[in-house]
């Protein structure tokens, strides 16, 4: 074993000997190998030097090269030729213009904000919050105080007008002002402890499957549609849903099942109906909302009476609490002659009127139906009939709006509404907190409150009286 160990210590002495005695002899060849790559490196290096050397020299002829040199005297090679002076004015006025182009900058990306202002006015706040989300014994919503802080701070105003609305109720607010909403197109209420269909979309999945009002759902993909009430119901199809809805519905007492999908539906905001009175033809227009296709609407409907030679219409807007500005102007301008005031905006001191400027114009009786919700757009409407049309205003005094507010939706899909001018009737009448007095006061008779009827519709049949003698 001593004898085996022993020959592989000299095998190994041997072979390193070998290594050695190779390396002695390539020595000169190895070191003369690494003065070129050596050499190589510099050249390399000395031409990228002077490549940069020349796109810096033809950088300095250009024409953007010579303005800058006139201000950054490093430019110039004879920089050494200027005063101390000299040196420190061209430092100073550069110094100067690149603080002047980093605020520009600032104030570019700050959307023209003050934000060294905004953070001042903002330091009481920033502190209140630190302290409660760092300090309070207990647990804390930091949206919460956030949202409540935006809330305090809007309702510092003191208009019931301006106002906040998160996520959720901001969603809800477009879909209702845009007329459209993700859904199937119908609208359902519950009583005698039944989920039961009120109205139909035309047009609609609910429609196409053939749900009529009157029908009652009873389940919903399996979810019994009692338990989970009306709006529980609603948001379940509206929002919650994947995919296609499986609906059981009992429709004239048998039981059928019904698959539907959720797609973008146009509410309808338009009622019409055609009434005989003192032997004319008078039409009726329901208006529930001034949303961004209700004028769209109403002209279809308003063809279609008139297709059916209507003599007089009677416009229902009460229940109506307004809508677009431009929806009711639109509407507006297809009843009055060219040129007849609709509105007129009032914004500090100034005043601006606006006037009809179509060719379309009704010359039959128009009456408008208003009652104390009658507001905004609705009384837009029925101050443009009164004083521009000459019609007539039946029911009871309007709600009294008489501004006009801008919405401005947030990052986060929240949003602010906020006032910015008030409105006046054509002959220049602010009805803020006034209304609008009917020319036909009408108190709907309790008759109506206890059966709901046309016949019973006291203020309806004195506007079909007056449009029709």
């Amino acid at each position: 074993m001593k004898k085996q160990a022993k020959n592989k210590i000299v095998k190994k002495e041997e072979i390193q000997r070998e290594k050695k005695d190779v390396f002695e002899k390539n020595k000169e060849k190895i070191s003369e190998a690494r003065k070129i790559i050596k050499e190589q490196k510099r050249k390399i290096k000395l031409e990228k030097a002077n490549i940069k050397k020349k796109k810096f020299s033809k950088f300095k002829k250009t024409k953007f090269g010579k303005a800058l040199g006139k201000v950054c005297f490093i430019f110039n090679d004879e920089k050494d030729n200027y005063s101390f002076s000299e040196m420190m004015s061209v430092t100073v006025v550069s110094l100067l213009l690149g603080i002047f182009v980093c605020l520009s900058v600032f104030a570019i990306l700050a959307g023209g904000r003050n934000y060294f202002k905004f953070f001042k006015k903002f330091d009481k706040l920033y502190d209140v919050y630190e302290v409660i989300t760092a300090n309070y014994n207990g647990n804390v919503n930091e949206d919460k105080l956030i949202e409540s802080a935006i809330n305090g701070m809007v309702s510092s105003v003191g208009d019931v007008y301006t106002s906040y609305s998160d996520v959720k109720t901001t969603d809800e607010f477009n879909q209702m002002v845009s007329g459209t909403y993700e859904g199937i197109g119908c609208t359902i209420i519950q009583n005698e402890e039944v989920i039961r269909v009120v109205d139909v979309y035309e047009k609609s999945p609910a429609a196409k499957a053939g749900i009529k009002p009157g029908d009652i759902i009873k389940t919903v993909d399996d979810k019994k549609a009692l338990e989970l009430g009306t709006e529980k119901l609603a948001n379940y199809i509206r929002y919650e849903a994947e995919g296609k809805i499986k609906m059981v519905i009992e429709s004239e007492g048998k039981e059928k099942t019904v698959t539907l999908e959720r797609t973008k539906v146009e509410m309808p905001t338009i009622t019409s109906e055609i009434f005989e009175k003192n032997d004319k033809k008078v039409g009726y227009i329901g208006i529930s909302i001034f949303s961004s296709i209700t004028a769209k609407q109403f002209k279809a409907k308003l063809n279609e009476l008139e297709e059916n030679e209507i003599e007089a219409l009677v416009i229902d807007v009460r229940g109506n609490n307004g809508g677009y500005l431009t929806s009711v102007t639109d509407i507006a301008s297809m009843l009055l002659p060219r040129g007849k005031a609709i509105y007129q905006i009032q914004s500090g001191n100034k005043k601006k009127t606006t006037k009809d400027k179509t060719v379309d114009k009704r010359e039959y009786p128009i009456a408008i139906l208003a009652d104390g919700t009658s507001a905004s757009a609705s009384e837009v409407l029925a101050a443009a009939i009164k004083e521009s049309y000459g019609g007539f205003v039946v029911g009871t005094k309007t709600f009294g709006k008489g501004t006009v507010q801008q919405v401005k939706q947030l990052k986060d899909g929240s949003m602010i509404k906020y006032t910015v001018e008030n409105w006046l009737t054509p002959d220049g009448n602010w009805i803020n907190e006034k209304g609008i007095e009917p020319t036909n006061e009408v108190v709907l008779d309790e008759a109506y409150a206890k059966e709901p009827t046309r016949e019973n519709d006291n203020q309806l049949q004195k506007a079909l009286e007056l449009v029709s003698e």
